[in-house]
């Protein structure tokens, strides 16, 4: 039976990845862990197949444990977003700062609760377009890994424009997956809705993501 659920997950997470708009590709590597201080590099991809744009970012990162149930973090990412379509390129460079909560609320199942703060400085721009972020994650551990497969978790992501005064886009992950590659490596592949905000409307596109983490 187990094995049957897998198979049915697999095939519709792949039926939903088919029909992507946009494709993510992330990866951090963990480089230096000596508790409760952990440093990390943080690399994206976004490729955007309905209007031809496409974003790389590194991103050094280091986190505190404040507590067993909080994470802080400081974060700068560098961005470049280009336009392939049109040849428009820009920069960006945003410093980060991040609070994080996190329950353990039984063996398997665990809450994570992300709040960031995001100064992003756009080149070229007039002024800056500052946001927060928060994202609540629930995962649930397997008691016993199907193969390779050891998590299953859902997400949802509130993205607030401070200039604009209110929500501008929502990230949600109604199916992840999570496969231990090796010891020191884990590989999440993901299926997000991404609702960005107009002045009158939503705009919905579906994401396939993967998100590799290493640790050294």
């Amino acid at each position: 039976m187990p094995r049957l659920l897998l198979i049915l997950v697999l095939l519709l997470l792949q039926a939903q990845l088919l029909h992507a708009d946009e494709w993510w590709a992330w990866t951090n590597v963990d480089y230096y862990r000596k508790p409760p201080w952990t440093g990390s590099v943080f690399m994206a991809n976004f490729a955007d197949e309905v209007d031809g744009s496409y974003a790389q970012m590194v991103s050094p990162r280091v986190k505190y444990a404040a507590a067993r149930w909080l994470d802080l973090g400081l974060g700068l990412s560098m961005l470049r977003l280009e336009n392939i379509a049109t040849g428009d390129r820009y920069d960006q460079l945003r410093p980060e700062l991040e609070v994080d909560p996190h329950y353990e609320l039984t063996q398997q199942l665990r809450v994570d609760w992300r709040n960031r703060m995001e100064w992003r400085e756009n080149q070229g721009a007039p002024s800056a377009a500052n946001r927060t972020r928060h994202r609540v994650q629930v995962a649930w551990t397997l008691p016993q890994p199907l193969g390779p497969l050891t998590r299953v978790f859902a997400s949802d992501e509130c993205l607030m424009d401070l200039h604009l005064r209110r929500q501008t886009e929502n990230r949600l992950v109604p199916l992840g997956l999570t496969f231990k590659i090796t010891g020191s490596m884990d590989l999440d592949i993901f299926y997000m809705i991404d609702s960005k905000r107009t002045k009158t409307t939503w705009k919905h596109e579906s994401v396939l993501g993967t998100y590799l983490r290493v640790r050294f």
